[in-house]
């Protein structure tokens, strides 16, 4: 009796905790498509209906074959300069593993999704990421105390890591850290709370982004800002990227505390 009123309780556990465990199980990312030659492309198009998804013939197409898969092909631009047609760049193939891949490319994502993908799983997480940091630069908490001073250490790191990384090598984890040690800082320098927004993507999508709200101007006006777009900045713009996160510091400080009726940045 007393075994089977155990197994009943770990059941009942089981049950209860399985639907919060799998929530926190990321998704899967979908596979990138293969590219194909013109010529690659147009042999798997044998026997299948081209276009079925779409597209414009002898321009670009669209196509679900049999097998499951999809296929982009866009066909050779031509120019006929000089009275002579002259290929001006040539076709090739996307090929998508699945119709739910190729959906998935199509869709209108946000900046952040694959850098913060929940925005309030990231704030709730600020302390240990601020503690990752301290390990990354194997320093101490009162090396980063949250002091203007202390985001020049941050700028000796980011340029060693510029050093040996192009903006296109994003590393969220390295971004998540600096982000909320950021933002962190300039919270406390404007005695700000991290929030929630929505930001919109298009006329139906929004995505949640952790900003920053303070007062300005005597608590008379609402501002908000974005320290995730300033490490952005200082990471991944190739024009930016040079800039140095202490002077985006005093950049953005000002501007918040210049607040009028418009919200900052």
């Amino acid at each position: 009796m007393v075994l089977f009123s155990y197994l009943r309780f770990v059941t009942l556990a089981i049950i209860l905790i399985a639907p919060t465990f799998l929530a926190q199980v990321p998704k899967a990312k979908l596979s990138a498509p293969r590219r194909l030659t013109f010529a690659e492309a147009r042999q798997l198009l044998r026997g299948e209906a081209e276009g079925n998804l779409g597209g414009r013939p002898g321009v670009f197409t669209t196509t679900r074959l049999q097998n499951g898969k999809v296929l982009e092909l866009y066909y050779p631009v031509v120019s006929n300069s000089s009275k002579k047609l002259q290929i001006a760049a040539p076709g090739y193939g996307l090929l998508y593993e699945s119709e739910a891949d190729y959906q998935e490319s199509k869709r209108p994502r946000h900046m952040l999704e694959d850098l913060i993908p929940d925005g309030q799983a990231f704030i709730d997480s600020i302390p240990q990421l601020v503690a990752r940091l301290q390990k990354r630069l194997r320093v101490g908490p009162q090396a980063l105390d949250y002091s203007r001073a202390s985001l020049k250490r941050i700028d000796l790191y980011v340029a060693s890591h510029r050093r040996t990384h192009t903006t296109a090598d994003t590393d969220p984890q390295l971004f998540q850290e600096l982000t909320a040690y950021y933002g962190e800082t300039l919270r406390r320098a404007l005695n700000a709370e991290w929030r929630i927004s929505r930001e919109r993507i298009n006329q139906t999508l929004a995505y949640s982004v952790p900003n920053l709200v303070f007062e300005a101007n005597g608590s008379t006006t609402t501002g908000e800002i974005k320290p995730w777009s300033s490490i952005i900045s200082a990471l991944y713009d190739e024009d930016k990227r040079g800039s140095k996160i202490s002077a985006i510091f005093e950049a953005d400080l000002a501007a918040a505390r210049g607040v009028g009726t418009q919200k900052a940045r």
